[in-house]
């Protein structure tokens, strides 16, 4: 984003010096704008715990360049990985509530195994630093993206009257690493010109949206104004507010949202008007492992000092003055839970989902091995480096063609993930690792070599530095069933899977992906349809997914593209 026309994000590395990691000190905005330089473990943690820079994205961000910083302070003897691993747990402890702190350590400490000798090591954890904090600020890009659907609908509906949108805390560029998630669709309507203003909740007691929020609407030209915490509910009751959209810091896999205290009551005053509720979030804040919002959450409780003592500029200076009673005391809870029942929809990088577990998981189909009744994939996975360079380099030809065509990826109208794999001998094939789909493109680290299956564990076992796509066992039974099948491309297009079902050889549509079933059905097409000879099936208990194969990566590549070309 812009600051007084100087593109800036929030989190970079100096510019001629890669050991100095730069943020915004937000503690002096809106008034002072300044730097801050990082060069530790502990001033990045500083700068974590005490909100020098906060925000769930940029929060994930920040732990991935702190692990880098971790690399560069360790001894370079055999106490490195001992040294890395306790900077990784002085980060975790810095801010329990948001998941993409322990996302981004969690991420790093994988990758940072893979190194062979400690500059690779080092290396490996400044990519990676750097992977997360681009993917952070396009994540944030695609959901504004989806989100400004959402205000066009409004504005069509009021004959492009003024959209009124009701905002809490900061979910703005500010506390991600650009964009922002809520912001980002705000950002998006305004500048293509719909009427937009938007109601800034103060959000005591750190009052993020009076200060950062509200400074970065003006420095964007959104109109806005600030109004007291528990004014909302009377705009609402007024016909003032015509959606709400927050971030989240937090949210399970069956849609309750954690989020800066005073989200919930919000979320009941639209509920009670019936104004739709959005939580607008990147996939790095689902936590997966967790079910039950209200029990399983940690709410994070800072200093109760943050409640009695409010800072602000008086005559041209920074001060601190005390609100309360000097023996009061102050309870400072930093988070609350809003229930899914109270979500009208939960924004992401790959669309607006219903705020349930079947619905999120239609998005996100490589996580539906989390729990019963759903897929149960088993990857027995061996970490390792050692992977085809020639093959790679094929696979990533035809994977970015298929990625600029929108049919591997993400693409703004539905989900598109899909993979790729190429043989390597008679029962080894190497594929694109899993939760690759969204990335542009893809280098020797987002690729596994699989060497083996059993269809009667829905397990594979493959080899190199990141998981098998849950698709494998697919792709194996194609390799199985087809000698002289060298490559299997699978794609996502809505409008082509329509149009395509049962006129291409199509499987079963109560059989789901990545189960042994579905790979039961690659046999059973193999041997009751065509599919040998035209070389394509449609995958009809998985939403959007085409399959194409070939001799070699080009024949299956143009069966594809061929097929589509005759939709047009």
């Amino acid at each position: 984003m812009n600051i007084n026309g100087k593109a800036f994000r929030t989190i970079w590395v100096k510019p001629g010096d890669e050991k100095v990691i730069q943020i915004i000190d937000q503690r002096h905005l809106p008034h002072q704008f300044i730097v801050e330089d990082l060069e530790t473990v502990d001033q990045m943690a500083i700068a974590i715990k005490d909100m020098h820079l906060r925000g769930a994205g940029l929060i994930g961000a920040a732990a991935g360049f702190g692990m880098y910083l971790a690399t560069l302070e360790a001894p370079a003897n055999d106490s490195f990985d001992a040294s890395v691993l306790s900077a990784a747990e002085q980060l975790k402890a810095t801010r329990p509530t948001a998941v993409n702190l322990a996302w981004a350590v969690d991420k790093q400490l994988q990758a940072i195994q893979h190194g062979n000798t400690i500059e690779e090591k080092i290396n490996i954890a400044f990519t990676i630093a750097k992977e997360i904090a681009d993917e952070d600020a396009e994540y944030c890009r695609r959901i504004g993206e989806h989100g400004l659907k959402l205000i066009e609908a409004i504005s069509k509906k009021k004959n492009a009257g003024t959209v009124n949108i009701l905002t809490h805390c900061n979910a703005g560029w500010l506390a991600f690493v650009d964009y922002g998630s809520a912001s980002s669709a705000i950002y998006a309507a305004h500048d293509k010109g719909i009427n937009v203003h938007v109601w800034v909740d103060e959000t005591r007691p750190r009052n993020q949206g009076a200060s950062l929020t509200a400074w970065e609407m003006a420095q964007h030209g959104v109109p806005n104004t600030i109004i007291a915490d528990n004014t909302g509910g009377h705009l609402m009751q007024h016909g003032m507010v015509d959606m709400v959209i927050v971030g989240s810091d937090r949210t399970t896999y069956t849609g309750d949202v954690a989020n800066k205290i005073g989200t919930y009551l919000k979320a009941l005053a639209a509920n009670d008007n019936n104004i739709p509720f959005y939580a607008a979030l990147p996939s790095s804040s689902i936590d997966w492992q967790m079910e039950d919002g209200l029990k399983e959450i940690i709410i994070e409780e800072r200093n109760g000092d943050e409640v009695k003592y409010m800072e602000g500029l008086c005559d041209g200076e920074i001060k601190k003055v005390l609100l309360t009673p000097v023996t009061s005391r102050a309870a400072n809870y930093a988070f609350d839970v809003t229930p899914a029942r109270l979500v009208t929809g939960i924004i992401t990088e790959r669309g607006i989902c219903e705020p349930n577990k079947e619905s999120i998981l239609h998005l996100f189909p490589e996580k539906n091995n989390m729990d019963e009744g759903y897929i149960k994939f088993n990857c027995n996975w061996i970490p390792s480096n050692d992977i085809p360079l020639d093959k790679v380099a094929a696979l990533n030809v035809w994977r970015g063609i298929m990625y600029k065509k929108r049919l591997i990826g993400v693409y703004p109208d539905g989900i598109g993930f899909g993979n790729i794999s190429m043989r390597c001998s008679e029962k080894t094939f190497l594929i694109s690792g899993t939760a690759t789909g969204g990335l542009a493109t893809l280098n020797e680290s987002h690729y596994s070599m699989v060497t083996d299956y059993d269809l009667s564990t829905n397990s594979v076992t493959c080899v190199g530095p990141l998981k098998a796509s849950s698709e494998s066992l697919t792709h194996a039974l194609i390799y199985e069933c087809s000698a002289a099948t060298n490559a299997v491309i699978h794609i996502h297009d809505l409008d082509a899977w329509n149009r395509l079902m049962h006129h291409v050889p199509t499987s079963s549509e109560a059989v789901p992906y990545g189960t042994p079933a579905m790979a039961n059905e690659i046999k059973r097409l193999f041997d009751e349809t065509a599919l040998s000879k035209e070389k394509i099936l449609v995958m009809g208990g998985h939403t959007e997914g085409i399959i194409s194969f070939g001799k070699d990566l080009e024949e299956a590549g143009n069966i594809l593209i061929d097929k589509l070309m005759l939709l047009i």
